[in-house]
């Protein structure tokens, strides 16, 4: 630990403080103490917990687990105090396969264990500690009328882990963590919608049939699990694809790299001015990414010329979009962006490529990228000129706002510039 930044050391230091704190404090609450002792069927639970994290599903900085549905089923029989013992248990039971490498708590460092404890413990506590201020018991009587109650406590011990989790990763990337949770909590809380049902049933199953019922609850959670799993594998190959396009496209030409990066970071922030919902903005930034993919099919001599382009070259190089609407339109996954990518070069006076059409016939995404394109490239240095300075940009565009560019894209741009200009 002592190779951790101090601002990790300290973030880890009050949380290790405060998660034993509570559990003290946890302990003499009387309300909170066993009240169903069982050893065995805490460890039950422990190495079920186990389980169902050893086969949990990664993606992006979070990760989809069944071990939801086992620490609601803990909360309901058992209580707080004794779920944590379960969660203690559990995560030092677990086994991971990351990158061909099993990790178990004899090959991470202590303070990651403690960690991962501290991360599931809290968030039980205090969102068992609502559960029941609201009128919810730790006991199975009535368990179906309770099942809202159980929605809140699930919602937010999700919530409180993944802000935990998002602190972490705000510290390790130097960003705000609110970043990485905005980014994960819809997942999150998909988690817990699906996985609170499954909670209750393995609480009444096995509070009615013992060991037996966990069984037959048993296999839907693994079906619910397999199906997380394809979802997310196939989010995985779609943008390992878009990758794969990416380093292609960089690969052939020198100015390209970068530029889609450039292009992809204005146009989310363009969307996001624009009041776009994440589905969008994700098509967005994806077509940003893969607009010039067809300048894969350009000859090297005409894309990377450094002096000006002849007639007959610029007629070449103008053929990208359509070079780039034919190498994704057989690709699973990619139909929703092909019109960005075809139509990233028209404008708005009707006078653009390769279609010349109208305004009205194109979604304003096109325009959102198309205007993100050309300010990004008025902002690099070219083989026949120097960069634009941000004022020449605006400029620019304001001037052709109703003619090349969408007035409204061009409005959302230079309110994006305002709004950095007074919080520096």
């Amino acid at each position: 630990m002592k190779d951790l930044p101090l601002k990790l050391k300290v973030f880890l230091g009050l949380l290790y403080i405060f998660t034993v704190s509570s559990l003290v404090v946890l302990y003499n609450n009387v309300t909170f103490t066993f009240h169903r002792i069982s050893y065995i069927e805490i460890v039950f639970f422990g190495i079920l917990l186990a389980v169902a994290e050893s086969f949990r599903i990664a993606y992006k900085e979070m990760a989809i687990s069944t071990g939801l549905a086992v620490l609601i089923a803990s909360i309901i029989l058992f209580g707080p105090l004794a779920t944590s013992v379960i969660i203690v248990l559990g995560f030092s039971l677990r086994v991971r396969k990351i990158e061909n490498t099993y990790q178990h708590v004899f090959n991470i460092p202590i303070y990651q264990t403690l960690y991962n404890y501290c991360v599931q413990i809290l968030p039980v506590i205090y969102a068992g500690l609502v559960y029941y201020k609201l009128g919810g018991t730790f006991d199975t009587n009535n368990l179906w009328s309770k099942i809202f109650l159980i929605f809140i406590f699930s919602i937010i011990c999700l919530l409180i882990n993944t802000f935990l989790i998002s602190i972490l990763f705000s510290i390790l990337n130097n960003k705000n963590p609110l970043y990485f949770f905005i980014s994960n909590i819809k997942l999150s809380l998909l988690n817990s919608f699906v996985m609170t049902p499954f909670g209750v049933g393995l609480a009444y199953m096995f509070s009615h049939y013992s060991y037996g019922g966990v069984l037959l609850i048993i296999f839907p959670i693994v079906l619910v699990r397999y199906t997380f799993y394809l979802y997310l594998e196939s989010k995985n190959q779609y943008i390992e694809t878009v990758d794969t396009l990416m380093h292609a496209m960089e690969a052939r030409d020198k100015y390209t790299e970068g530029h889609s990066r450039r292009v992809s970071e204005i146009s989310t922030k363009i969307a996001k001015q624009l009041k776009y919902d994440d589905l969008k903005i994700e098509r967005i930034r994806i077509a940003s990414l893969l607009h010039d993919v067809g300048k894969i099919g350009i000859d090297d001599g005409i894309l990377n010329k450094p002096g000006k382009l002849t007639k007959e070259e610029y007629e070449i190089i103008k053929s990208h979009p359509e070079i780039g609407y034919n190498i994704l339109k057989d690709i699973k996954n990619l139909e929703d962006i092909l019109p960005i990518i075809r139509n990233h070069h028209e404008r708005y006076d009707g006078k653009g490529y390769p279609d010349k059409k109208m305004p009205e016939e194109l979604s304003l995404d096109v325009f959102i990228v198309q205007l993100a394109d050309t300010i990004d490239a008025m902002a690099t240095d070219r083989p026949y000129r120097k960069a634009l300075t941000e004022e020449e940009i605006i400029s620019e565009i304001t001037t052709y706002s109703g003619t090349q560019f969408h007035p409204k894209v061009v409005e959302a741009y230079l309110s994006i510039l305002e709004k950095q200009k007074k919080a520096v």
